[in-house]
């Protein structure tokens, strides 16, 4: 930057003095004749007439350079005001479209509250119009803070899965209204609560450019590149590392329906969200459980993943000694189905951590173990043998939920907070 500043003023100047050089050396060819009839006279005047005359040139030519080099001075300004006026005006669209978001989900959630009482079956139809409000509601939030978006995005995808296969889970289940419209109510007022935060300004304003085609065919096409704000987030955020991701994933889980926690890990499919939580309590159970059979083929390996828990405390009548439990929902997302069904054996025996990778690893045996559906196994173990695996490979747990970031991207922000410009 500090090269163009001083290129341009190098050429204003130039340009000054060109324009100097021409006019005197106009003036000078006109006044040759009248000098050699009249010395006299001129040695007398040409002095003066000369100074008054370069002395108005350079007065008239420095109003122009004075304005050319402001214009050029004020040019950064000019483009920041701009720019400013641009986020401005983006965040007051942010503020508006979150208060029509805040004010639909108010209307929803005055609907939903009297379905919270009632201990009717909560039928497809009513799964449906809870689905095309959602719709209608999530078409405001575009415009929307990314929290507010993305949380009606899961909530609206993660009801779609289960009306996708409403008629396989009423066979395996008893759902009421009672059960339904609470989470919906729940997550709602979380999006009502997100919706009233103050958008905050961007730290800078600068603007990053983005290539729409990869590198090898982007010199074949014309407006291959997109501008927007580097520290600007609006829309749905896809981050599977995001706040947003693990704040819904322990809002499903903190239910008692293991159908939605199996529909919100299709919808989310993000393993490190149920790995967090159970991070959170300092206990650990395998993410990814497949099956030593197949190791290297994806598509005929069994592969059950760890879509949910609960925690139990039993308290013995007797004595008074409570035992401490977790129920873990494994559940075969992917296609195909068992065949043979599991058992415990080999549901313990058969199978290894795929996640975490420990050697000789040796499930804790379940105090309990049943297929929920055809497609999902609820195994309980003792919360103690949890905590032990967890204390043993804690250090390794902790690497593997860390964010994993591109080395290329690191190298690149490091490089632009040392050389800025």
């Amino acid at each position: 930057m500090n090269t163009k500043k001083s290129f341009y003023l190098k050429l204003t100047l130039l340009l000054i003095g060109l324009t100097f050089i021409i006019f005197y050396d106009s003036y000078a060819g006109n006044s040759s004749q009248a000098c050699l009839n009249n010395i006299a006279e001129a040695n007398v005047s040409t002095s003066n007439f000369s100074f008054d005359k370069i002395w108005s040139y350079l007065v008239g030519l420095l109003g122009p350079g004075v304005a050319l080099y402001a214009v050029y001075i004020a040019r950064p300004l000019l483009r920041n005001k701009l720019i400013e006026n641009h986020v401005t005006q983006r965040i007051d669209q942010i503020h508006k479209s979150n208060s029509e978001v805040r004010q639909y989900c108010l209307k929803l959630i005055r609907n939903y509250t009297p379905s919270v009482y009632e201990h009717d079956k909560f039928g497809e139809e009513d799964l449906n119009k809870i689905i095309r409000d959602l719709e209608k509601g999530y078409l405001i939030t575009h415009e929307s803070s990314t929290e507010v978006a993305t949380l009606l995005y899961f909530l609206k995808n993660t009801l779609q899965q289960y009306g996708r296969r409403f008629d396989y889970y009423e066979q395996k289940f008893h759902v009421f209204s009672s059960d339904i419209f609470p989470f919906v109510i729940n997550v709602l007022n979380r999006v009502v609560s997100y919706s009233t935060q103050v958008i905050p300004v961007p730290v800078t304003t600068d603007i990053s450019n983005k290539d729409l085609i990869i590198k090898p065919l982007s010199r074949f096409v014309t407006d291959g590149k997109i501008s927007k704000f580097k520290n600007f987030r609006l829309g749905v955020n896809f981050d599977k590392d995001s706040a947003s991701c693990l704040i819904y994933t322990d809002m499903v889980n903190r239910t008692s329906m293991e159908y939605l926690k199996e529909c919100s890990s299709i919808v989310i499919s993000s393993i490190s969200s149920i790995g967090k939580l159970l991070y959170l309590r300092e206990i650990y159970a395998p993410l990814i459980w497949a099956s030593k059979k197949y190791p290297k083929d994806a598509l005929f390996r069994i592969t059950l993943t760890l879509v949910g828990f609960d925690e139990n405390t039993n308290i013995g009548i007797e004595g008074g000694e409570s035992n401490k439990t977790v129920v873990l929902y494994y559940s075969n997302l992917s296609n195909f189905g068992y065949s043979p069904k599991l058992t415990e054996e080999t549901f313990v025996d058969n199978f290894l951590d795929d996640w975490l990778s420990i050697g000789n690893f040796k499930y804790p045996k379940p105090i309990k173990f049943a297929y929920v559906t055809d497609e999902m196994i609820k195994v309980e173990v003792d919360r103690k043998e949890l905590q032990e695996i967890f204390n043993s490979h804690k250090r390794k747990i902790r690497n593997n939920l860390r964010i994993k970031r591109d080395k290329i991207t690191v190298v690149k922000k490091v490089w632009q907070k040392l050389f800025p410009n």
